[in-house]
């Protein structure tokens, strides 16, 4: 095993969990803007929604096994049907990228296995970018394996912030930009592709198959997820150049084999459906590079210009007062009650809507009661104000991760305040 260097370069509701336990969740799944932007690309058509949907899935697409399989030469696929793990095979031990969440570790070990290799020859374990669904299991992965865990510099802090159950993440080596990771003669090169986080790493290698050699490219991840700040981002305010980086290095890289952290961006089940015995590897497509990229780059300026013209919109002379968060235990109540409390109704079944609509059940549970990445929501202390306050000013470790700050003049801030408030009644 060897590392040489090459150059030095440089659920919304998951706020909640801030304040009471550690929170590292792919971010939220929509935001107050709705559906977001629309693009078309290569004659398709996504929402900024869809294009997430796309690739999350829903959250038994997150745990289900897709069938492990050979990818090209020596290049397998250990995930799941929307989150990707990679195992590269070398005479010298393996090379594991991306443990995703905890809870999917044993998935990983039973495709590694079914493959008919050891899970304990994993040498290396390396990662997409610092979101939980991509890398919150290190600990797990290091401490069945004992491989080491190697990560891009910029994203180091987001780990830290990394827990799950209290174990602190591991992290063996740190990596820059222009980085090779060699093991049994085979090479990975890390590069900086930053903007979804600080330190989001796109890995390129070399795969041999019927006597010829193809560039492989392990997309990092280009997207932006609804809610993420790209103007005024107080915690990142280079986020707009961190991508436009991104998106130069990344349509310089030579492309045979376009990967990815979610199968979703290289169209893995459409692939896999094609794959037979003496037939040509449908994974060779040196288009979907360029396809993928393309849909990002727009989606990326769509938001922008988006959020740039709600900037310019807005009067900066008018600033109403918002009105006081309303929760289920303190709603307002007229003489005869039924006028209140059907508005009052009506608010948190707006605010049930949009919980689900930003995924927040994927931390939270389906009715707030908690899973291994969040806490109980049915038996929270907080009160409406403290709610309040988080959706409006997250932490900026939860902004890094894409959550975003909904103001208390947000349309879907009062509604979510009461369905959480609500929930602890049930």
């Amino acid at each position: 095993m060897e590392i040489r260097k090459l150059g030095l370069g440089q659920c919304a509701f998951a706020a909640l969990a801030i304040l009471v336990s550690s929170l590292y969740a792919q971010g939220p799944t929509d935001a107050s803007q709705g559906p977001g932007p629309r693009i078309s690309v290569a004659g398709h058509t996504y929402t900024q929604q869809e294009l997430f949907q796309r690739n999350v899935g829903t959250p038994d697409d997150q745990n289900t096994q897709f069938p492990p399989h050979r990818i090209i030469g020596n290049v397998y696929y250990v995930g799941t049907v929307s989150l990707a793990a990679f195992l590269i095979v070398t005479p010298q031990g393996n090379i594991l990228i991306n443990s995703m969440y905890e809870r999917n570790v044993p998935v990983i070990q039973k495709s590694v296995e079914q493959l008919g290799f050891k899970f304990s020859d994993i040498k290396i374990l390396l990662g997409s970018h610092a979101h939980a669904d991509h890398m919150e299991g290190d600990a797990l992965v290091k401490q069945l394996t004992g491989a080491q865990v190697m990560a891009m510099a910029e994203d180091v802090p987001l780990l830290g912030q990394m827990k799950p159950a209290g174990k602190a993440h591991p992290i063996d080596k740190v990596l820059h930009d222009g980085d090779q990771v060699v093991l049994g003669g085979t090479t990975l090169v890390a590069h900086l592709t930053p903007g979804h986080t600080p330190g989001d790493t796109t890995w390129t290698m070399k795969a041999q198959e019927g006597g010829k050699t193809y560039d492989v490219v392990i997309i990092g991840s280009l997207g932006v997820n609804p809610g993420m700040k790209l103007v005024n981002n107080a915690a990142n305010p280079q986020i707009v150049e961190e991508f436009t980086r991104a998106f130069q290095v990344s349509r310089s890289l030579p492309c045979d084999v376009p990967l990815g952290s979610h199968p979703g961006m290289y169209n893995m089940k459409e692939k896999y459906s094609k794959l037979h015995p003496g037939g040509p590897n449908p994974y060779i497509d040196p288009a979907g590079c360029k396809t993928e990229f393309d849909i990002d780059e727009a989606m990326f300026h769509a938001v922008l210009q988006q959020q740039q013209a709600a900037l310019s919109s807005a009067s900066p002379a008018i600033h109403p007062p918002a009105n006081p968060p309303v929760s289920s235990a303190a709603a307002p109540r007229s003489a005869g009650g039924s006028s209140a409390v059907g508005q009052q109704s009506a608010l948190i079944a707006k605010g049930k809507e949009r919980f689900s609509a930003y995924k927040c059940y994927d931390c939270h549970g389906e009715n707030g009661e908690g899973t291994p990445d969040a806490p109980d929501l049915t038996h929270s202390k907080l009160t409406a104000e403290q709610v309040s306050k988080f959706l409006q000013k997250p932490s900026a470790d939860a902004q890094n991760k894409g959550m975003p700050d909904i103001p208390a003049d947000d349309p879907d801030h009062q509604p979510l305040v009461a369905y959480v408030m609500s929930l602890r009644a049930k």
